[in-house]
């Protein structure tokens, strides 16, 4: 497993970066569409294709989760959902009155609880449609969600700003394993995940604070264009997305242990699926959204 992960992960970290590098180029393209039309080419454009891509993927994950825990799930309102999500937080004009958006967000919430009640009564089986749509809807939202605070962050910021939010994230993974795997033995919720431990923790909380303000000197440094970051502040950062990526894990692992299983699938050799990878980011893009100059 091991090997399969130190094989995975750079290879998925070298697809994110020149990901992110094209993302820059695009989106520093002008718009010259005119006040009246929202411009495609904005910010963001390969992270929202990106999450596009894997909405279905995911969708595929969370309905094999609910097969299992017994729920009915309606995969096409997930993906549908997921997607209407996602093209609405990138499309989202920033001129747009709060009012509007606030009803175009209510218009897609309502048609994604009336599209799974739909889906789910086909077959004339009503029974676990209040369960099933519910799932439905809060999975598709969580997700895109996440996705979508990231794409609001991408608007404002350069792609590197991504591409440091998930370092830091996921070098606190990286520390809480490799530390809870040499010197972990006390374990911190054991009935949601075994293998967690508080020295883990700790170690992946120290690593990702270091990675925040290795990341905060090379923006102060390199992007003039972006707002400085103290390194205090940017250490501070660090701990707290590394404590909140990992109860955003957590929160996946109950899913997970409810369920009955350890990956949310095996796409990805060594870390699991799709949300194995995305758990941990998905809650921290909502503190990043706030706490970011």
């Amino acid at each position: 497993m091991l090997k399969h992960r130190l094989i995975t992960g750079p290879l998925l970290s070298i697809a994110l970066i020149a990901l992110m590098y094209f993302d820059n180029r695009i989106g520093a393209i002008t718009c010259e569409c005119g006040t009246s039309v929202q411009c495609l080419l904005q910010p963001g454009l390969l992270i929202a294709l990106l999450a596009m891509v894997a909405a279905p993927l995911v969708a595929l994950e969370f309905g094999a989760m609910a097969n299992n825990a017994s729920i009915r799930c309606s995969i096409p309102a997930l993906i549908l959902s997921m997607e209407a999500w996602i093209i609405a937080m990138y499309l989202l004009p920033p001129t747009m009155p709060a009012t509007k958006a606030i009803a175009m967000f209510a218009t897609i919430m309502i048609a994604s609880v009336a599209l799974s009640i739909i889906l789910l009564s086909k077959g004339k089986d009503l029974r676990g449609v209040i369960a099933g749509s519910t799932y439905t809807v809060a999975t598709a939202a969580y997700v895109a969600m996440g996705f979508g605070l990231l794409l609001l962050i991408r608007r404002d910021h350069s792609a590197w700003w991504i591409i440091g939010i998930i370092a830091t994230v996921k070098m606190c993974d990286t520390g809480a394993f490799f530390v809870g795997c040499s010197i972990g033995k006390r374990k911190m919720i054991p009935w949601v995940s075994p293998a967690k431990s508080w020295e883990g923790l700790f170690g992946g909380l120290a690593t990702a604070s270091l990675t925040a303000v290795g990341l905060a000197a090379l923006n102060n440094q390199y992007l003039s264009n972006e707002p400085t970051i103290t390194l205090g502040y940017a250490a501070f950062l660090g701990i707290l997305f590394g404590a909140v990526g990992q109860i955003g894990d957590l929160l996946i692992s109950v899913f997970k242990r409810d369920s009955g299983i350890k990956d949310s699938s095996t796409v990805l050799p060594g870390l699991g699926g799709i949300l194995d990878v995305l758990d941990s980011l998905l809650l921290v893009s909502a503190i990043a959204y706030w706490l970011l100059p």
